[in-house]
């Protein structure tokens, strides 16, 4: 009797050291809080919108979350407009007073701060050019839903890395791409936009878009100005001569990607910019980021460096089909196109276009070709990654 129950007694002991696999997930109870503010009263509840275009600007004062009535909160999602801050978080204790509860250092635009409290929560600028909040959620206790974004620096070496022109183009012309390789697959995916550090809104939606498609690293946003051109000499002209291609340039030798994809040659619907994009591109990867000699404008001291693969959207020789409507495990049997589709969405400053994320016709995302390649021919043709060698997941 006695073994039995040192048996169950050691069995219990074992349960409780195991990570609690059903923890419940944390609740949003934004709702149930009441926000204010010490400046910009009337404007504090803009936090709420989740909207993008409309923002609370701290001006030296506080937002000030008061919790629901037994409930503690266990951190914050917070999102910025234009530019991240350094950010204090502070909760209040039982005697009124308020002390540290969590900092904010990071550039992302889209961000998860860690921050326990239990009656109230107050957030302040700690930087001398202040914040502006234009999305706050709070979350209960509980396991953070995968929906959270937490966002990490990539910091060594790209898998691959996808350069396109503006938000929503790593979705409309090239589909399941983003959450085959970075959601299923895990691989180091980093994806860079030219034109998108101009518009402010669209950089939060494309960091929703991407999360959704599972990348976990934060993106290479550009500051090369949006307009329509007639043509890729008119768009260079007004970017520069030349920064472009120095701009992609310091992306391959500081991500050091094994594969690189960018637009069609012809800029897919005949866009300029999107043309200069992909030209830079293929002048980056065959002569100028393997070049010692060329200056790649950064202060890193990157060294030179040539990519195993780049792949065209819609380049017609050596063509790659891609299947991107198999299941996906790690988003619960949907296909890539079907994530694509959602991620998006996410681009609500978009939805009055006529774009979408395309599976057939003239721009189907699945068809990509293979423009230059240091290991080889695809063979099986259903990889980008073929011939490469593996360096590893997340």
């Amino acid at each position: 009797m006695k073994r039995a129950r040192g048996f169950w007694l050691l069995i219990g002991l074992f349960l409780l050291l195991l990570p609690p696999a059903w923890a419940e997930e944390a609740q949003d109870i934004t709702d149930q809080c009441r926000v204010t503010a010490t400046t910009n009263l009337s404007h504090a509840v803009r936090a709420l919108y989740n909207r993008y275009d409309r923002y609370w600007q701290s001006d030296g004062g506080h937002l000030i979350i008061r919790l629901p009535e037994g409930k503690k909160a266990q951190g914050l999602s917070l999102s910025f407009y234009g530019e991240a801050g350094d950010i204090l978080i502070e909760a209040q204790d039982a005697a009124g007073e308020w002390q540290p509860a969590g900092e904010y250092h990071d550039r992302f635009l889209n961000a998860y701060v860690k921050a326990a409290g239990e009656n109230a929560l107050r957030l302040s600028a700690t930087g001398d050019q202040g914040v502006r909040i234009n999305g706050l959620s709070v979350w209960g206790e509980g396991e953070l839903p995968a929906s959270v974004q937490r966002w990490t620096e990539l910091t060594g070496e790209a898998d691959l890395l996808q350069i396109v022109t503006h938000p929503d183009d790593d979705l409309i012309w090239f589909g399941g791409l983003l959450p085959t390789y970075a959601g299923e697959l895990q691989k180091k995916v980093m994806v860079a936009y030219a034109a998108a550090g101009t518009s402010q809104l669209r950089k939060n939606e494309l960091l929703d878009g991407l999360w959704t498609c599972g990348v976990t690293y934060y993106p290479a946003i550009g500051d090369f100005a949006d307009f329509h051109a007639k043509n890729a000499a008119t768009a260079a002209r007004r970017w520069g001569e030349g920064r472009i291609e120095q701009w992609c340039v310091s992306l391959i030798r500081r991500y050091r990607p094994q594969v690189v994809v960018t637009h069609d040659l012809e800029g897919e619907s005949g866009h300029a910019q999107h043309i200069l994009v992909a030209n830079a591109v293929v002048r980056a990867v065959m002569e100028l980021a393997g070049d010692p000699a060329y200056d790649d404008g950064t202060e890193e001291g990157q060294t030179a460096y040539t990519p195993d693969k780049l792949y065209l959207h819609r380049y017609r020789q050596n063509e790659i089909v891609m299947d991107w409507t198999r299941p996906l495990s790690r988003f619960g049997g949907k296909s890539g196109f079907e994530i694509a589709r959602q991620a998006f969405k996410k681009h609500v400053s978009q939805s009055n276009t006529h774009y979408a994320v395309y599976l057939s016709g003239p721009n189907d995302s699945r068809r990509l070709g293979l423009y230059f390649t240091q290991v080889g021919p695809d063979e099986r043709k259903d990889d980008l990654f073929e011939h490469c060698e593996p360096r590893g997941t997340e």
